[in-house]
């Protein structure tokens, strides 16, 4: 505790900033005393002084605090952010002062206090939310319902499913929280809004019906599939692909390759997921040039390249990585992954081109096919390995020809 706290608290009045920031730090290992004096501070001309004040306010702590900063919320925006802010960071000593605001004429007031709860969450009575879902204010009602959600409160799950005939924003944040607590219960009243006017909220019904995870509901957004706009269908789309794709829906197979050409990476994974259930062969050249493309330098380059090859693997792949590695128009670092997909697949049928490829003018194609003629190990290609690895005019490469002949166990690379 400090001993002159009364002297510090004095320096919030000097006329200099740097003092009265300074001041303003050290009132953070003060008592009840500088709560005041620093709220006062809150509102000094110094930005420094400012944040100095708010950091001490939360330092310190405790009922009296939060008692004390909760008029702020009434006040010009700057400090009733800064309210807001302070009362969230005191944590669940904050929640008890919120019960009250519930009933404030204000409902911006009331607003705050959902938000705050659905903030802070420890020491939370959900049930208090409730009542707020009749609300007269429709940002109040969209709070509480987002609130319920982020709380996990299950038995809010029937005033969710009847807020989806509110206002459009209330039933936004309601289509949110259902998904979030998974109500699977509530399926079948979302899929009404499928027919409704507003496309944000088609969408998001769309996207809630993916999280809750009813395979029942697929066979309904397919059917949705053909009516639905350019973005409605790639939310379908991931929605099927969350629920549960099953081979029979091969109609998907174009939805998905749009989502793997045109998506972001979050899209390309989902689309991926359907590719290997769907077994859709056409979508490897896609795969095979997405993986050649990646930078190498990147950190994530890896673990999408990673993806990229379990897909590929996971469908029925050889006859079109034959294709591309016989394609002039595959770029070469896309061929040099399907040379290595080949040889994990052990293709037979891809050895005579492989044996070709010792000779291509890329190093990385020479080095790959090597490697992959070694996974694959057919005593046919034992003479070009030997060849290569004693002439190749690049060590990597020779040395790739040498590893190959050693898996494979030819006597006459001895």
């Amino acid at each position: 505790m400090l001993k002159n706290l009364p002297k510090i608290i004095q320096h919030l009045h000097s006329q200099d900033p740097s003092v009265r920031r300074q001041a303003a730090e050290q009132l953070a290992e003060g008592d009840e005393r500088a709560i005041y004096p620093l709220i006062k501070a809150l509102s000094d001309p110094s930005a420094g002084v400012q944040d100095a004040a708010m950091r001490s306010l939360i330092a310190i702590g405790g009922e009296v605090t939060a008692y004390m900063i909760i008029p702020l919320l009434r006040e010009g925006t700057y400090l009733r952010n800064t309210a807001l802010i302070i009362l969230a960071r005191l944590g669940s000593v904050t929640v008890p002062l919120l019960y009250t605001l519930l009933e404030d004429k204000d409902p911006d007031i009331r607003k705050f206090a959902v938000d705050l709860m659905c903030d802070i969450k420890e020491g939370v009575e959900r049930e208090r939310l409730l009542p707020m879902f009749k609300d007269e204010n429709a940002n109040v009602r969209a709070a509480t319902a987002k609130a319920v959600g982020e709380l996990g409160y299950e038995d809010a799950i029937p005033y969710l499913v009847d807020a989806l005939k509110d206002e459009e924003w209330v039933c936004f944040y309601a289509l949110q929280s259902l998904g979030e607590l998974e109500a699977r219960s509530s399926a079948h009243h979302i899929v009404s809004l499928l027919a409704s006017p507003s496309e944000v909220i088609r969408y998001s019904a769309i996207e809630t019906l993916g999280k809750i995870g009813t395979p029942v509901i697929s066979d309904t957004l397919i059917s949705y599939l053909f009516s639905a706009s350019d973005d409605e269908r790639s939310a379908i789309v991931k929605s099927i692909v969350q629920i549960g794709i099953t081979p029979n829906m091969v109609g998907l197979t174009e939805h998905l390759l749009r989502m793997l050409k045109e998506g972001d990476w979050e899209d390309k994974a989902i689309a991926c997921r359907g590719i290997g259930v769907l077994n859709a062969k056409n979508a490897v050249p896609l795969l095979v040039d997405l993986a050649g493309s990646l930078d190498p330098a990147l950190p994530d380059t890896e673990e999408r390249q990673y993806l990229l090859r379990t897909t590929i693997l996971a469908v029925d792949s050889e006859s079109e990585l034959l294709k591309l590695i016989e394609s002039p128009a595959t770029k070469y670092r896309g061929k040099a992954f399907a040379i290595e997909l080949l040889g994990e697949l052990r293709s037979k049928k891809a050895v005579p081109l492989l044996m070709a490829s010792l000779s291509a003018m890329s190093r990385d194609l020479r080095r790959a096919s090597a490697t992959a003629l070694g996974e694959i190990g057919e005593s046919s290609s034992v003479g070009s390995l030997l060849a290569t690895s004693q002439h190749d005019v690049d060590a990597h490469v020779r040395k790739a020809a040498i590893d190959a002949l050693g898996k494979i166990g030819a006597p006459e690379a001895f």
